[in-house]
């Protein structure tokens, strides 16, 4: 049985909350600056805000990151297997779940960690790099404390490629600040329910191991791409992303379960450039996920879909 993974969906949603509250009170930017002719949408973060750490809200986010902890530890673990035998601290490399795609999973879930622990750490005053660098820290935090305990599961272990994983999700936010590249490509999650072969096999039905119904995406901007004559004749919405996913013989047992590889459009919700900072902060998280459209299956088989994730 594979881990439960569950404990980073409670963190991810407790955070939010977080999240909401620091875009409420944050201060406001200039919303002209949002959107320079670079299309650096983390612009509004720039380096001569100066930082004014609050110990109140640094001692606010502390206190919610450890409500989150206590309560993805007491909902999953004290529910799961602590409550059997735990055997001996040990490590495990699951290379052949899943076809490795949970790694993209951890990656997804580091990503999300990062963006909230970074909302709430700006917040509470520090400065945008610190903001970014510790938010990457505390992601890490999370996935190695989640293994750790992990390590002492009679059927999982602490494995270090998951913590790998989620640590480089972590840090997402702050390459997309720093690094010019992630202007031009967004890394993205769809899920649709399309057959039940997992929650047939499965002892917790949690959706967050369902894979062979996730794809996981690079979605890259064109618009960026051209020069400035040619972007009147191109939508600065549309995109086109990569999607990587796995058919349902990974969980009915079938001999040689395959990958699958996608070709979609895309819709880069940034370029409607929202001028609010809470519009801003729903626009951020809302673009790493996929949203339905047309699509073509190119592997292992040929397919096309109008609406994918929605096979119909």
């Amino acid at each position: 049985m594979k881990k439960n993974h569950s404990s980073l969906l409670i963190v991810r949603c407790l955070l939010l909350l977080l999240l909401l509250t620091a875009s409420s009170f944050a201060a406001p930017y200039d919303p002209y600056t949002w959107r320079d002719s670079t299309w650096d949408y983390r612009s509004e973060d720039s380096t001569d805000i100066a930082a004014n750490v609050s110990v109140p809200k640094v001692a606010g986010v502390a206190s919610l990151t450890l409500i989150a902890y206590g309560a993805a530890y007491w909902l999953v673990f004290e529910k799961g297997w602590w409550d059997d035998d735990r055997s001996h601290f040990h490590f495990e490399n699951d290379f052949d779940y899943a076809l490795n795609l949970d790694k993209f999973g951890h990656f997804a879930a580091g990503v999300i960690l990062g963006e909230s622990f970074y909302e709430g750490y700006r917040w509470a005053g520090t400065s945008e790099f610190q903001a970014y660098l510790f938010a990457g820290l505390s992601a890490m935090m999370t996935h190695v404390a989640i293994d750790v305990k992990d390590g002492y599961s009679p059927e999982w272990g602490f494995s270090i490629f998951d913590v790998l994983s989620g640590t480089l999700g972590g840090f997402l936010p702050m390459a997309e600040r720093y690094i010019p590249v992630f202007k031009y490509v967004d890394l993205k999650w769809s899920y649709w329910i399309n057959t039940k072969a997992y929650y047939r096999q499965s002892d917790t039905g949690i959706f967050t191991d369902d894979y062979c119904n996730q794809t996981f995406w690079a979605s890259f901007k064109p618009y960026r791409l051209l020069p400035n004559a040619a972007r009147q004749y191109y939508p600065s919405w549309l995109a086109v992303a990569a999607g990587l996913s796995i058919d349902e013989k990974v969980f009915t047992r079938e001999p040689h379960p395959r990958r699958e590889v996608y070709i979609a459009l895309d819709y880069d919700l940034e370029a409607f450039r929202p001028q609010s900072r809470m519009a801003r902060t729903i626009i951020k998280y809302l673009n790493y996920f996929k949203l339905p459209a047309p699509a073509i299956q190119v592997y292992p088989e040929f397919n096309w879909f109008l609406l994918y994730p929605i096979k119909f």
